[in-house]
């Protein structure tokens, strides 16, 4: 289970790391675009954190003392900031071109993600 529990944290983290990498890489140029990627690193990083949260839980049930349990109310809050990023991103995946406030909202919401998964333990 601990090799598991790696396996889908390292992809998770992949995930995420992408994602910044995409919306950083437009932050130089005058024309932002939503990269075609970045919807499909969004939906990877969900996946990932799902199973994350499940192996957890079969950790947990084995020895509560070892891997106690996620809080919820913190995960509850990841899953709407990413459905809310996933929304964005898709909806904007065929635009030409994406203003300046929904390249910040889409980076402002990864931030979010990320700080809210800091408080995890």
């Amino acid at each position: 289970m601990k090799a598991l529990a790696a396996i889908f944290f390292v992809i998770h983290l992949l995930s995420i790391a992408g994602i910044v990498v995409l919306l950083l890489m437009q932050a130089g140029k005058d024309v932002k675009v939503v990269p075609k990627g970045l919807p499909h690193a969004g939906l990877t990083a969900l996946v990932a954190g799902l199973v994350m949260v499940g192996v957890r839980q079969a950790q947990h049930h084995q020895n509560a003392v070892q891997y106690p349990s996620y809080n919820y109310g913190t995960l509850a809050a990841k899953l709407v900031v990413l459905a809310i990023f996933l929304f964005v991103a898709f909806k904007h995946a065929k635009a030409t071109s994406i203003t300046r406030a929904t390249w910040v909202t889409l980076l402002g919401l990864v931030v979010i993600n990320i700080g809210l998964a800091g408080s995890l333990k």
